[in-house]
C-alpha cells in the first residue's frame, strides 16, 4: 500500500476530535509532520514504561488498550492513542498492543509544538478544545 498523501492525512486528521474545528489549511499543516507507520500484530504501540513523544491516529487496523492485563478498549479508525503524549512526557497508565497489521499516522511533540510556535491559530483552537473536554470531565 502506498504511502498517504498531504490530502489523504488531512481527510484522517479531520476525524480527530482534538483537531475538530481546525480549517483544512491548519490540518495541512499538521499533515506534514504526520509520518505513516506500519505495525504488526503483537507489536506495543503505548508502552506504560515509556515516556510518550508522540500521539497516533489510527488510519486502519486496530490496537487493544489494557489496564492491568484486562482489555479497556479497541482503538480503530480515526481514533487517537496519546492525544495527551503532546502535552505530558508521563508515560499512560495503559500498553496499546496491534490486534491486526496497523497503519498510524504518528505526530512527534517536538514537531507538534514547533507547528503551534508558527501557527497562533492552531494553538488557539487545540487549547479550546482542551478546555471543552476538561470542562466536560469536571460537569461545568
Amino acid at each position: 500500500m502506498a504511502e498517504l498523501n498531504i490530502v489523504e492525512k488531512v481527510i484522517a486528521l479531520e476525524g480527530v476530535d482534538l483537531l475538530k474545528g481546525l480549517t483544512p489549511d491548519q490540518l495541512a499543516r499538521i499533515a506534514t509532520i504526520a509520518t505513516e507507520v506500519r505495525v504488526s500484530p503483537g507489536e506495543i504501540v503505548v508502552n506504560p514504561i515509556t515516556r510518550p513523544d508522540a500521539l497516533f491516529v489510527v488510519l486502519d487496523g486496530g490496537v487493544s488498550l489494557t489496564k492491568d492485563g484486562a482489555e479497556i478498549h479497541v482503538a480503530k479508525q480515526n481514533e487517537v492513542l496519546g492525544s495527551w503524549a503532546l502535552f505530558d512526557d508521563e508515560p499512560l497508565p495503559v500498553t496499546g498492543t496491534a490486534t491486526e497489521d496497523t497503519r498510524l499516522l504518528r505526530i512527534a511533540r517536538d514537531d507538534f509544538y514547533e507547528l503551534l510556535s508558527d501557527n497562533v491559530g492552531i494553538t488557539t483552537t487545540v487549547f479550546s478544545t482542551i478546555v471543552k473536554r476538561f470542562r466536560m470531565l469536571v460537569g461545568q
